[in-house]
């Protein structure tokens, strides 16, 4: 009889084991589709088939692992157009389940159209993850989290190693601490015929990436956001009025090139070796250093411009971009799983080695990404570990755009930096 029951109790188990597996197999498929921006392709991948890039593969991993979901991947580039785009389509609830969007000021006007993520976020993602506050709406903390911070990228100073040292100096050891004690290094770089500083004012890549920091540094952010809802005044702002001041007085000394207002070509000016030094960061790193050799390709970290800094640190950058959810996805729990997968340390370890972005986990080190022996990337991870975040995030999108629009005439001196702090602010009252 017991034999009987045993045989009777496998047979029962059996069906069900069989009932499971064809349960799990015969579950209806769910597609998830995904916006990918910079933060997950680059130019060189481009121009490859999409199956051969990084990102593709670590999608194909996240199939395996859950056999009945298909990710949709659609390049983007994250740009106003794209804001633009992403709104229409969530205003009709057919947006993207996932989307890379801009972090901070970027992010926080979308917040009626994403999905709050405090309640899906694994505790072992809030631990090793790096840049919450970037993602917390209007950073406050304890506050709505619209996305998962990803993509950081860090700027600062790049220079030609051998220019440098033909004006006799060697920024490796004795780099300049002080901006006025690299104004006097670029004169020095200015008596060998070589022009000192170069960048293309008219992009607004010298703000965005570089000298912006410096405003940054002696006024803090208390004062950028106070400045930005007009609490307190650009013109009376002692670290916006010197950031503008000492850019004028480079060029005025000639001490960058003459055509900064209109060059469009900073890029490779530097690297055929015509600029000792220009702005520059992980983004085009492997392209100066593929063009100068990494025995001629350095970092400078911001020199100080401040003797009191309300924010110490000499690098700019941090999470400009992040992942987010659509509030109107049918597939919520799904969605945070698989931006989860993206920024497992696995992924992110995977990713890095192809894009050139730095891994925002906490937990990944310079031996896990073969960058030991690579000089340039262990001075910015060492330097990472203390930034100042980009100003673009920092302060909202049109007073941004204000400042990209008119630096190339601060710069050559056709609008003075009192002008234009008093400008700043009328700005902002015609905006409240």
């Amino acid at each position: 009889m017991r034999t009987k029951v045993l045989g009777s109790l496998v047979v029962i188990l059996a069906i069900f084991a069989s009932s499971a597996v064809i349960a799990q197999t015969s579950a209806k498929p769910v597609t998830l589709t995904f916006w990918a921006g910079s933060a997950y392709y680059n130019s060189d991948e481009a121009k490859k088939p999409q199956s051969e890039w990084a990102i593709t593969k670590i999608i194909g991993d996240f199939e395996a692992q859950n056999p009945n979901v298909k990710v949709d991947m659609t390049p983007i580039e994250v740009s106003s157009e794209s804001l633009a785009k992403f709104k229409a389509a969530a205003i009709a609830k057919n947006g993207p389940d996932v989307i890379e969007l801009w972090t901070g000021s970027y992010l926080f006007p979308l917040k009626d159209i994403l999905l709050p993520l405090n309640a899906y976020i694994p505790a072992a993602d809030k631990k090793n993850i790096s840049g919450w506050d970037a993602v917390t709406y209007n950073f406050k903390p304890n506050g709505e989290i619209l996305g998962y911070p990803i993509g950081n990228n860090y700027a600062g100073l790049v220079y030609n190693k051998a220019l440098v040292k033909a004006a006799g100096m060697d920024w490796d050891k004795n780099p300049p601490k002080t901006t006025e004690d690299f104004r006097a290094a670029l004169k020095k770089i200015k008596q060998t015929g070589v022009i000192p500083f170069g960048f293309d004012a008219s992009k607004g890549r010298i703000m965005h990436y570089a000298t912006i920091y410096w405003w940054v540094e002696e006024s803090g952010y208390e004062r950028l956001v106070s400045d930005s809802e007009g609490r307190t005044k650009f013109v009376d702002d002692k670290g916006f009025l010197n950031l503008m001041t000492y850019m004028q007085s480079l060029y005025s000394d000639g001490l960058t090139n003459s055509d900064a207002a209109t060059s469009v070509d900073y890029e490779s000016k530097f690297s055929t070796g015509k600029y000792a030094v220009t702005v520059g960061g992980v983004n085009n790193a492997k392209a100066f250093e593929s063009a100068l050799g990494p025995e001629n390709f350095g970092f400078l970290p911001f020199p100080s411009m401040s003797s009191s800094p309300k924010v110490k640190a000499s690098i700019i950058g941090g999470p400009g971009n992040c992942l987010a959810v659509g509030n109107y996805t049918k597939n919520r729990d799904l969605a945070v799983k698989f931006i989860s997968f993206l920024c497992s340390k696995p992924a992110f370890i995977q990713l890095t080695k192809s894009v050139t972005t730095f891994p925002s986990r906490t937990d990944v080190t310079l031996d896990d990404l073969g960058w030991t022996n690579d000089p340039f990337r262990q001075k910015i991870y060492a330097l990472s570990k203390n930034f100042a975040f980009w100003i673009d995030n920092s302060i909202p999108e049109y007073l941004y755009s204000e400042m990209k629009r008119f630096f190339p005439n601060i710069v050559v001196g056709k609008l003075s930096p009192r002008d234009f702090a008093a400008q700043m602010d009328k700005l902002v009252q015609s905006n409240k």
